[in-house]
């Protein structure tokens, strides 16, 4: 029998601990050809597609994702290499014996990875070619391209991915080759039998564990815009801190529940708690690098996700109609004809959700205005100018869009004041109104006062190009002030929401140009800048799922390696427990609770560093924090669920 046999049976023998390493190779295998053949489809650099720069960065972002991979694959396999062979040194003690030299098990070792690195390419080419489609039917939709991307098979691409994953799966195999120790035969022959020491807990260790973590936490929370300067660091010092935590914390944490008597002797739990304490000290490496990898997975997910939903909504927030007109002579149509909007949209075949006409006054700010030192992205808020409307007409606006209605006495007044930041990067919006009581404004020469009741954000009508305040005065004031107001004071807002409003961008842009030349500013729209905002977004959030699934999928692998790589130490403590009278239920609970330590443990702790990240960034959001971290919950369920149940299928087929 030769040494290439011995492999290819020895594969087929131990599929179950080469299942989940090679299912992981296919499916970064996979996404780096769909990705390949998109950068490399003739329609990107042709003219089949109208939005160039979209999909150009598209592109250049998936180009970076081919990088994420191969780094990603590189260490990924690199560790479930040399894990695999530690845990096989009695396997290579007997081949020793059988008279196999240190070169030929290197070679048995290579040709294993060969042929599981093949199979991986071959599956993933195949899976690729399969689902390309797909992609490119989802980046078309998703990038709202006026055209569909033609499908087709880049051979540029495979032959990169080929090219590609052989030097790279093969390189790894022939460094790990090196790594098999030069112990002799009955060393290798004990394996890890070897008696393990009782792990040593060092209190100032697990100090600095927390207290590095802590002082990441804080200086990421108050470092504001300074975030991008000090990203790094605070990373460096949170990495730092996380590793202490698993390697000394957590010995200290098990050896206080080993002394808490009521909990130790407590059922199964003397067996269980003296497993887990060693557990946790041998893998404090896998938990320390899942925990880092489910915590930068976790904070980049959910910072895209809220991006693109505050984005969004500080655009509607500021911008609530789909299309905003001002007339300033109030008897004519000199911005746009009467009638053109609704001809335009009936011609495109859209459908007018709601149409206002609201009557506009203009004032100014009587008061002495400081300007402020401190504005979002160098725009000042404006404190000077505002457009006054009635209470009736923000009532029928209000109850458009689901805001509470208002019931204004004489001379009280509500001041809506525009979000120029979107509350991102640890920015707020200035209420420059919020502390003040009065507020006294300037109509035609003539001062009015009024009780100011709130300051709120955002605005009832679209903002204009100076982001004018919109005060809301009683039915009775506005009704005097219109009548005291000459007609240069005076202005007509036309507001209009398109049913559909994100497909009318064609629609909205034959509006726009009907505008009168030098009335420009006097025209508002927000479908062209969200579609054109989802677009990006949108690329960012694709790409960075599928940057997310690479990244679960390497923490869940690396867990599940660790496990099935244990499994063979496991099965002699398993049998010697059978045998003093533990029941297979019983077991059965002591692996599910070490299971679910090893995968929920690090999600915890990643799950901690993600809310802060999130919230150095000014992007936490609970309601979308909760809902992306709810989806990694049920995977990670979903993986810890089949993780212990193929490790019960193994211990089942002992018959012990």
């Amino acid at each position: 029998m030769t040494i290439n046999n011995i492999a290819i049976k020895n594969i087929k023998g131990n599929l179950n601990k080469y299942a989940m390493y090679y299912l992981s190779n296919v499916i970064v295998v996979t996404i780096f050809f769909i990705f390949a053949n998109f950068i490399y489809n003739p329609a990107l650099s042709g003219k089949s597609i109208s939005d160039k720069t979209i999909g150009d960065a598209a592109s250049k972002l998936m180009y970076l994702c081919e990088f994420v991979i191969i780094i990603f694959t590189f260490i990924f396999s690199n560790y479930s290499i040399t894990s695999f062979l530690k845990s096989r040194e009695k396997e290579f003690g007997l081949l020793s014996m059988f008279g196999l030299t240190k070169g030929q098990i290197r070679r048995y070792v290579m040709f294993e990875n060969i042929i599981i690195s093949i199979g991986s390419i071959i599956t993933g080419l195949f899976f690729g070619v399969l689902f390309s489609k797909l992609f490119f039917i989802a980046v078309s939709v998703i990038l709202d391209f006026n055209t569909e991307i033609p499908f087709s098979i880049s051979f540029k691409a495979i032959k990169i991915t080929i090219v590609s994953f052989l030097l790279l799966l093969n390189f790894i195999s022939f460094i790990t080759g090196f790594k098999i120790k030069n112990n002799n035969i009955a060393e290798l022959l004990k394996g890890e039998r070897i008696p393990k020491t009782t792990p040593k807990f060092s209190k100032f260790k697990a100090i600095l564990g927390v207290v590095l973590i802590i002082l990441g936490y804080i200086v990421g929370v108050f470092s504001g815009t300074a975030i991008i300067v000090t990203m790094i660091p605070i990373l460096i010092v949170v990495i730092i801190g996380t590793k202490l935590l698993f390697s000394q914390f957590s010995v200290f944490f098990t050896d206080k529940l080993k002394n808490n008597k009521q909990v130790y002797y407590k059922g199964i739990n003397m067996i269980t708690l003296s497993q887990i304490i060693y557990k946790l000290k041998d893998n404090a490496k896998v938990l320390f690098i899942t925990s880092i990898l489910s915590g930068i997975t976790l904070a980049s997910a959910i910072s895209v996700y809220s991006l693109q939903k505050v984005t969004l909504s500080t655009l509607e927030e500021n911008c609530p109609q789909d299309i905003g007109i001002i007339e300033e002579d109030i008897n004519s149509h000199k911005v746009l004809p009467n009638g053109k909007v609704e001809e335009i949209l009936e011609k495109h075949n859209f459908e007018i959700l709601y149409k206002n006409k609201i009557e506009l006054l203009k004032g100014k700010n009587n008061d002495k205005v400081i300007e402020s030192k401190n504005s979002g992205y160098g725009i000042k808020v404006n404190k000077t100018d505002f457009n006054i409307i009635s209470q009736d007409s923000y009532n029928e606006l209000a109850k458009e869009y689901n805001r509470k209605p208002l019931e204004l006495n004489n001379k009280e007044a509500v001041i809506y004041t525009y979000d120029l930041t979107g509350g991102t990067i640890s920015m707020k919006t200035e209420m420059p109104f919020e502390n003040q009581k009065q507020l006294n404004i300037n109509i035609d020469g003539l001062v009015n006062s009024f009780s100011i009741i709130d300051n709120l954000k955002g605005g009832i009508i679209n903002a204009d190009n100076k982001n004018t305040n919109t005060v809301i005065v009683s039915n009775i004031d506005f009704q005097k002030l219109l009548s005291s107001t000459s007609n240069k004071s005076k202005s007509v807002y036309y507001g209009y929401n398109i049913k559909h409003n994100l497909k009318s961008y064609n629609a909205v842009t034959e509006i726009q140009r009907q505008v009168t030349k030098g009335k420009e500013m006097f025209f508002t729209e927000r479908v062209t800048s969200a579609a054109g905002l989802i677009r990006v977004l949108s690329v960012l959030l694709f790409i960075g799922t599928f940057v997310a699934i690479i990244f679960f999928i390497a923490t869940g692998s690396i867990l599940y390696f660790k496990m099935f790589n244990e499994i063979q130490k496991d099965k002699q403590e398993f049998i010697g427990l059978r045998k003093i009278g533990v029941t297979q239920g019983e077991i059965k609970s002591i692996v599910s609770f070490q299971s679910f330590t090893m995968f929920f443990l690090p999600l915890l702790v990643a799950t901690l560093h993600a809310v802060f990240a999130v919230k150095s960034v000014g992007l936490l959001y609970m309601k979308y924090f909760i809902f992306i971290a709810g989806i990694y919950l049920i995977l990670q369920i979903i993986y810890y669920l089949f993780a212990k149940w193929m490790y019960m299928k193994q211990i089942n087929s002992w018959n012990i």
